[in-house]
């Protein structure tokens, strides 16, 4: 949305919802996580398969079902709709409900073809609604805490960040777009944006250099496991391992000179409500002043238990409502760009630089 619409953008009350396919993630990611957001509510929901959102519908308490998704959108009682389409569809869908005048909340990526960034930059320009790509992790307050960590130089400089984010493939994504290359299927394109945007919240994505690997022995050539690596002109080394087929574990590590602080099981939040916690580890001194209190050796700093998804979707109803200032278009595409970039250079060879 642009700032002279924002300006004359009326309060709205009740946010009213439809959502755009009845995918595994919408009961997750919208129709379970609404009961605990005052203020909204799904209305109505669209999907080619009408038995699938016909039993969506009676489960939730949904009044309306459409076949067609174009039908949906000219529903003048909804507000906002949630797009929980195979990825190779999110642009075209983005566009056509933004240009229905609806607010969108869509599952990430944004989008998989870069070319689809400039239409869509035209369209939230134009649009006197608002965009949100659903990367609910950044909804919650560990990513502050871990800015403020780096900023406040309290440990000393940051010399590394390592990421796992390893989630074994249900049923080996079998008829599941995650395994068609065409529809933005393997782990990176699927899991990567939080590990860019876990690095864009916190240290930026400037002057930074990525390679990345793969075999691609994924069904249908998909990436099933993936290495990324980034290095910045300040020394920090980032390392990444993105896998469908490896144990589960999601966590980061961040060294500093003098500690290490690591959050483990960093999805867990996204099942319900959960705590989530950040420990750190003071390294050993060679030497120090018998004078001086020395720092607790392990700390942990607990976070009230949250649920991702609601989290999300409280900012976008604050967003919607004018309370809270929106998350720039350009840090969305930034992150497809660089995406797009790294998934391909993992066939090239190639060094990717970001600007």
């Amino acid at each position: 949305m642009n700032a002279a619409a924002a300006a004359h953008e009326p309060a709205v009350g009740d946010i009213r919802f439809g959502i755009i396919g009845c995918s595994a993630i919408a009961p997750r990611a919208l129709l379970e996580p609404i009961r605990h957001v005052a203020g909204a509510r799904v209305t109505a929901l669209a999907n080619r398969t009408v038995a699938k959102a016909e039993e969506l519908a009676e489960r939730f308490g949904v009044r309306v079902v459409y076949r067609h998704a174009e039908d949906l959108l000219k529903d003048p009682e909804i507000d906002a709709v949630y797009i929980a389409l195979s990825n190779d569809l999110h642009a075209e869908w983005i566009g056509k409900a933004l240009q229905a005048h609806k607010h969108v909340l869509v599952e990430k990526p944004l989008c998989l073809n870069t070319a689809d960034l400039i239409p869509l930059a035209a369209t939230v320009e134009q649009s006197r609604a608002y965009l949100l790509e659903g990367v609910m992790v950044q909804h919650h307050p560990w990513q502050r805490e871990l800015r403020r960590i780096v900023e406040s130089g309290c440990y000393g400089r940051l010399r590394s960040i390592a990421t796992s984010l390893c989630i074994p493939a249900k049923d080996g994504h079998a008829n599941n777009y995650r395994s068609r290359p065409e529809q933005g299927g393997g782990c990176f394109w699927d899991l990567g944006v939080y590990w860019l945007q876990l690095l864009q919240a916190v240290v930026g994505l400037e002057q930074a250099e990525f390679r990345s690997q793969s075999d691609f022995n994924g069904p249908h050539g998909c990436d099933w496991t993936f290495h990324a690596q980034a290095r910045y002109p300040s020394g920090l080394e980032v390392s990444a391992l993105f896998s469908f087929e490896r144990p589960y574990r999601c966590a980061h590590v961040l060294t500093f000179d003098s500690a290490v602080v690591t959050l483990q099981d960093c999805f867990r939040a996204n099942l319900g409500f959960y705590k989530i916690t950040l420990k750190t580890e003071m390294k050993e001194m060679t030497s120090h002043s018998p004078f001086q209190p020395q720092p607790q050796s392990k700390m942990k700093t607990v976070f009230e238990p949250m649920n991702y998804y609601v989290n999300q979707l409280e900012a976008f109803c604050s967003i919607i409502r004018g309370e809270a200032e929106p998350i720039l278009f350009r840090e969305a595409a930034e992150r497809v760009r660089l995406l797009a970039a790294i998934h391909e250079a993992a066939h090239s060879g190639e060094t990717i630089y970001a600007v």
